[in-house]
């Protein structure tokens, strides 16, 4: 039988491998220009296998274009290496087939990496269970809320890319409660993903329970403003976020955005 844990089990054991220290992504003073306007200055950074980085800054600022030049689909000044066979990307707004069901749409990665239909749909079927969408596999996107559409966008993602993982607001179209809970999720299998994890996002609480690292960056055009390591243990949980050390850590990080 297919399982999400069978999936995972290589990059499990090579999410193990953080200290040897090779970037699966790295990024060197990159600058992108959109005609005349500056949207991002000067940028470096770089993320290891099993790490969690987030990218965190005001709306607007040029993180969504950090994200596409590492992709490749914009223009850019600098250096970008990337390590991996495999990334996955869950955009702001989902990029769902409504024409396919919502298995063939989580499937799909899988299927087109050579997987047969039908172990591909079982294990995204299994994943379905996790996120609350069991018993939604035969309905098309339009079908859907947009929490659930974000749920199932956060699937594909995850079954696209085993070695790096951008996550561009993943958790921005779903409601406090889902939110929370796919947050953690997430926490709860970071090991098991064992890849290397970019995630934009504008909230404070969010960057700090799922990152290792915080780059908080400016208002456009994005510079660096404070690298900030996160020293919370894994497994994180719901008592994470009113510890002591949160709670430092949050005020640091407001801190910093405020200054």
């Amino acid at each position: 039988m297919a399982s999400f844990d069978g999936l995972f089990e290589e990059n499990d054991r090579r999410g193990k491998s953080l200290h040897k220290r090779v970037p699966s992504v790295k990024v060197e003073n990159l600058r992108i220009n959109y005609d005349d306007l500056l949207v991002v200055d000067g940028i470096s950074f770089e993320v290891f296998k099993g790490e969690v980085i987030s990218l965190l800054g005001p709306s607007g600022c040029g993180k969504t274009s950090i994200i596409k030049a590492i992709l490749g689909l914009v223009d850019f000044e600098g250096v970008i290496e990337r390590n991996g066979e495999g990334i996955g990307y869950m955009p702001q707004k989902d990029i769902l087939f409504d024409w396919m069901d919502a298995l063939d749409n989580a499937s799909l990665p899988l299927i087109l990496k050579g997987e047969k239909k039908e172990k591909a749909r079982g294990i995204a079927r299994e994943m379905f269970k996790e996120f609350g969408l069991e018993g939604f596999e035969d309905k098309k996107p339009y079908q859907l809320s947009g929490g659930m559409r974000q749920r199932l966008s956060f699937i594909r993602a995850i079954l696209s890319g085993r070695d790096i993982l951008l996550l561009d607001e993943p958790f921005g179209a779903v409601d406090a409660y889902t939110r929370r809970h796919l947050q953690l999720w997430l926490s709860r299998n970071l090991e098991k993903l064992g890849g290397a994890i970019i995630m934009v996002t504008h909230n404070v609480e969010e960057a700090i329970f799922l990152s290792d690292r915080i780059f908080i960056l400016s208002d456009k055009p994005a510079r660096v403003m404070e690298e900030i390591t996160v020293p919370l243990k894994r497994p994180r949980c719901l008592d994470t976020f009113g510890s002591p050390v949160f709670s430092k850590l949050e005020k640091e990080v407001m801190e910093v955005i405020f200054s």
